[in-house]
């Protein structure tokens, strides 16, 4: 391993593997994982296949391999060292300061020591000097008493001239003495003086060192603010190169995702062109066979009104997911037939309050069966599942009243629909009416398919079907999602599972949902408050993505096996039950298994 200075040797991993060559590089260069890359000569060394290649061209010899810092941990040993010599600078800063307290202090003592001396020799000085002069001075003035007292012994013996000298010499005498007192005098005036100086020294040097420590104190506390602001942008610095690290990364893998893209679709932009040209030429024999076609599924369904009650023209159902309604946190796959949910609050299996995992097929099931007695039928195959907290469930499977189209319309998704699933859990969900929002009278619900509003319906007065519906399921300004118990949990789902979903609508009251697992039933559970055949036309297929159910796949265009049906089977009572099956062998719905009489009701030509 080659990085930067350092030059060591390491025994090679067998079989190769990336992540052993980057823990023996961590431990032999003392640098953390994660923060390096390996790169040989031929670039970096991100796969098993890489590292084996710097080993075969490496030969007999050593495969020296280089070992390159990310950026931002380059920069942060680089602010590393930025900090360590900051704190270098701060402990010399202090060892400075310290030696300034202890030079100052040195100072001051020498000074007071000097100060001192100078008292002691000043004092000495008194003692030695000025005490015996005025001692001399003292034993002078009683000498010359005495000198007096002799002269006055001798004036009597002297004459007038000797006593006038006598009194000039005194006179001289006199001056003398008053000198040596002036000057005396002079020198404790001046040693006065020199004493005040002194003391006015010794003040001015005691406020000179207060201020002194006050101005050091200051200092280290502007140091200490310093080193706390160095620490505060330090850690600042580190979050700042986190963040700008992962944003690299995202960035990174962005690229690449893109690099991919564009790499498939230059090499499909030939293939595109090709593809092109045969469209147009297949585009002008489709539109010559559209006529004819269109023609002809005219002719059937004209003939399919006359014949079979109930039977509505033009009705797409469904082949795939919707691309709109749906929940936010749900991923379609290019085909729209895989839903996968990646919602947080479903993820844990709440599905009350929200609509993530919410899946809806594009379209209405088929109907099998009778008019007035028929059943909705679909499957679904588990595409990938999560290992979940018992008790937490998984999908929900179920119809709708509401198309898609009417979801999407509904500002928080709300619907009239009844589903199973969860942790051994029903549910009955109602939408509700916004204030805001008013209810048109006259509009006819996309239950019961395109072109009911124009005369042409499962039922022969439409207002009457609609009237029942507002009875059964009356407006409400605030939706609902309401759960009760059942006896099938869908936590236990495996990835391949087909689940299949059969509704009906009873005659009289209620409604009745059958699941099957993998061609077993394992559910049939009622719904009393749901309306009834009379009331409602098309349902449509609805998936809640919750607990371990992370992905499904919806499987158009299925019959329900005779299982399914064998206790909702409803067999024809007159001989026009019997007359209105033939046109469903038309349609493509025919009968369902066996001899059971369902049929596709409402079933039409797809276009």
């Amino acid at each position: 391993f080659h990085y930067l200075a350092q030059r060591v040797k390491a025994p090679a991993p067998s079989p190769p593997s990336v992540q052993v060559a980057l823990k023996l590089a961590a431990e032999k260069l003392k640098i953390p994982e994660g923060s390096y890359d390996l790169w040989d000569r031929y670039g970096k060394i991100e796969f098993p296949e890489d590292l084996q290649r710097a080993m075969h061209m490496a030969g007999a010899g050593d495969c020296v391999v280089l070992v390159k810092e990310h950026e931002h941990f380059i920069q942060l040993r680089a602010h590393e060292e930025k900090h360590k010599s900051t704190e270098n600078r701060v402990s010399t800063l202090e060892a400075h300061l310290k030696n300034s307290n202890t030079r100052f202090d040195d100072l001051v003592g020498a000074a007071r020591e000097e100060i001192m001396n100078s008292v002691k020799r000043l004092e000495g000085r008194v003692d030695n000097e000025i005490k015996p002069v005025i001692d001399a001075l003292i034993r002078d003035k009683n000498r010359l008493q005495k000198d007096v007292r002799n002269i006055e012994e001798i004036v009597g013996q002297l004459d007038l001239q000797e006593m006038k000298q006598i009194a000039s010499d005194s006179f001289k005498l006199g001056n003398e003495v008053r000198d040596a007192v002036r000057r005396v005098n002079d020198m404790q005036s001046a040693w006065i003086t020199d004493k005040a100086k002194l003391t006015e020294m010794c003040m001015q040097s005691q406020q000179d060192l207060h201020e002194l420590q006050r101005y050091l104190q200051g200092k280290v506390d502007v140091c200490i603010e310093a080193d706390g602001d160095l620490r505060r942008e330090q850690q600042l610095c580190v979050e700042r190169m986190q963040m700008v690290a992962d944003d690299v990364r995202i960035l990174g893998d962005e690229h690449h995702r893109l690099m991919r893209q564009c790499t498939g679709a230059l090499e499909e932009s030939e293939e595109l062109r090709t593809l092109l040209g045969q469209v147009r030429e297949d585009n002008e024999h489709l539109k010559s066979d559209h006529g004819n076609v269109k023609t002809r599924v005219h002719c059937l369904e004209g003939t399919a009104l006359d014949v079979w009650e109930g039977f509505m023209p033009g009705v797409l159902y469904f082949q795939r997911f919707h691309r709109i309604a749906r929940g936010d946190d749900v991923q379609l796959s290019p085909d729209f037939q895989l839903a996968t949910g990646r919602g947080f609050l479903a993820a844990t299996g709440l599905v009350i309050g929200n609509n993530e995992g919410l899946a809806v097929a594009d379209g209405p099931c088929r109907r099998f069966g009778t008019p007035g007695s028929n059943v909705c039928y679909f499957e679904l195959e588990v595409e990938e599942v999560k290992s979940v907290p018992a008790g937490m469930g998984g999908l929900w499977v179920g119809v709708s009243l509401q198309s898609a189209q009417e979801i999407i319309k509904h500002p928080a998704k709300e619907f009239d629909g009844w589903l199973v699933g969860g942790n051994s859990k029903a549910m009955v969900c109602r939408s509700g009416t916004p204030a805001d929002l008013p209810i048109d009278p006259d509009k006819v619900p996309e239950t019961f398919a395109p072109g009911a509003s124009d005369g042409t319906g499962i039922t022969e007065n439409i207002h009457e079907a609609i009237a029942l519906l507002r009875t059964a399921l009356p407006p409400r300004l605030k939706g609902e999602m309401r759960e009760f118990g059942s006896q099938w949990s869908s936590q236990h789902l495996k990835r391949g599972d087909r689940i299949g979903v059969l509704w009906r609508c009873n005659r009289d009251v209620g409604a009745r949902m059958r699941v099957s697992v993998n061609g077993d039933i394992v559910l049939t559970q009622q719904f009393s408050d749901a309306p009834t055949a009379q009331a409602v036309g098309f349902f449509t297929p609805v998936v809640r993505l919750a607990g371990s159910g992370k992905s499904v796949r919806i499987l158009p265009g299925l019959s329900p096996p005779s299982r399914m049906l064998a206790d909702e089977a409803a067999p024809p009572t007159s001989a026009a039950a019997a007359v209105a099956a033939r046109p469903s062998a038309l349609r493509g719905g025919g009968p369902a298994t066996g001899s059971e009489p369902h049929r596709d009701v409402g079933a039409s030509t797809p276009r």
